[in-house]
């Protein structure tokens, strides 16, 4: 028989997106009375919970290999019990059962209000299998217990997604799209602000959509207007809009305002036309090139990150090429390569020509090295100017050296600015830096 401590110590790894991140926070803060206590090592716990990602080949090995290592520290009596939960289990739930049989309770993406019951019966020495409908959207009388620090947080607006991309498995992993209420979103943004946050980071599989689910046109603008007005915001940064639902009406606001950071996170994942209708993007080549020079030309100060997948089935040497010369054309601030992964269960994994491992390795170095010289030509442009940066860590590497971000970088996925300060800097504090010198993907500035 087990034997727990009481309070029940437990831990959380939480593995894949910032979505993924505001549902471990969440169920944290459904463990928020006398019974259990939050520790910061997984060692040090009686309770692991491991929140999974299972969107591609690489985020499925990631949770494969910290189950197995998880369930090494079991055997070794580090910890009493494993839960393992999220996107993995959503897609694989049979299989992982069958394969773990040391993982004592299993629950999918969408079951997190249930896991106070799942760690009673745990702790009790059952095991628990627990997924149904995809996809958890809290709410924001729920609480949250932050796993990031303060003075930013995620905010995450929708859940899902009704886009039928036929390289992607989301569906199948979170659901059909819903948004929530915009008084909700904006309640738990107040909520967030009275904690501490600074800069709110607005995050969703396509938050251009928000609204159309419940009310049949996009929100999304009225929502922005909204969260200016929180008081105490700095900043406000929008993730993953879809480009083919970006409308006129959210590049103004965004121009408009002034708490929303210039930047915006658009995956374009290709730019040949064969490539796009194959991937059931619902854009053409000539749509995105008038997309990106009209946000260019409305917002000049601009940073655009965008992601693009190579080795699609059916790539040819001369469409990859293509977007090479788009890449070196449009030269975005902020861009990440993905090789294709051919999922089971998506259209694109049945396809015909599927590309070799090997080719797909090259052109992704290929890619990767054009973006490293067009990255260092952006980051030249930053040269003798001042930004506002968000101080967030002293540099243990250096003793009169601050970590930030300026506008133009997201948290966990960009570069960072190294402040350079004989006076010590509050990490959650905006500092006006001029930026002297650059590196790689980051700046180097004094205050």
């Amino acid at each position: 028989m087990k034997t727990y401590s009481n309070p029940v110590r437990i831990s959380i790894i939480s593995l894949g997106c910032p979505k993924t991140l505001v549902d471990s926070e969440v169920i944290l803060g459904k463990l928020q009375d006398a019974r259990y206590r939050l520790v910061n090592d997984p060692e040090s716990s009686d309770v692991v919970l491991l929140n999974t990602c299972g969107f591609i080949k690489d985020a499925k090995q990631e949770s494969i290999d910290a189950i197995l290592k998880l369930i090494d520290l079991k055997k070794r009596k580090k910890l009493l019990s494993l839960i393992v939960m999220g996107c993995l289990v959503q897609r694989y739930a049979a299989e992982l059962q069958k394969e773990f049989p040391e993982v004592d309770a299993f629950m999918g993406s969408g079951d997190y209000v249930g896991i106070a019951a799942v760690l009673k019966k745990v702790t009790g020495g059952q095991s628990v299998v627990s997924v149904h409908r995809a996809g958890y959207l809290s709410r924001s009388d729920e609480k949250r217990v932050s796993l990031t620090p303060e003075f930013y947080r995620y905010l995450k607006i929708s859940e899902g997604c009704n886009h039928t991309c036929s390289f992607c498995v989301i569906p199948m992993l979170r659901g059909k799209f819903r948004s929530r209420k915009i008084p909700d979103v904006v309640a738990e943004a107040r909520t967030l602000v009275r904690e501490g946050a600074r800069e709110l980071v607005v995050i969703g599989q396509d938050i251009t959509k928000f609204g159309c689910d419940y009310t049949k046109r996009p929100l999304l603008p009225k929502l922005l207007r909204a969260l200016e007005a929180v008081d105490g915001l700095h900043w406000i940064r929008l993730l993953y809009a879809y480009p083919s639902s970006l409308t006129d009406e959210v590049i103004g606001t965004v121009a408009r305002a002034t708490r929303i950071c210039h930047y915006l996170d658009l995956p374009l994942q290709h730019i040949n036309d064969r490539i796009l209708a194959a991937m059931r993007r619902g854009f053409d080549k000539k749509k995105t090139v008038a997309l990106v020079r009209k946000l260019r030309a409305v917002m000049p100060d601009l940073v655009l990150r965008t992601s693009f997948i190579v080795g699609f089935p059916g790539e040819t040497e001369r469409e990859f090429r293509e977007l090479l010369d788009f890449m070196q054309e449009m030269k975005f601030e902020r861009l990440g390569i993905f090789s294709y992964s051919a999922e089971q269960g998506s259209p694109a994994a049945s396809f015909p020509r599927q590309i070799p491992e090997t080719i797909k390795k090259e052109r992704y170095h290929r890619a990767m090295q054009l973006q490293q010289r067009i990255a260092a030509e952006v980051q030249r442009r930053a040269l003798g100017k001042t930004f506002e940066v968000l101080v967030e860590s002293k540099d243990p590497k250096s003793p009169r050296q601050w970590i930030g971000r300026s506008a133009m970088d997201a948290p966990e996925v960009d570069g960072h600015v190294f402040i350079r300060s004989s006076k010590s800097l509050k990490p959650g504090t905006f500092y006006p830096v001029r930026i002297t010198d650059t590196q790689a993907y980051d700046l180097v500035g004094e205050v």
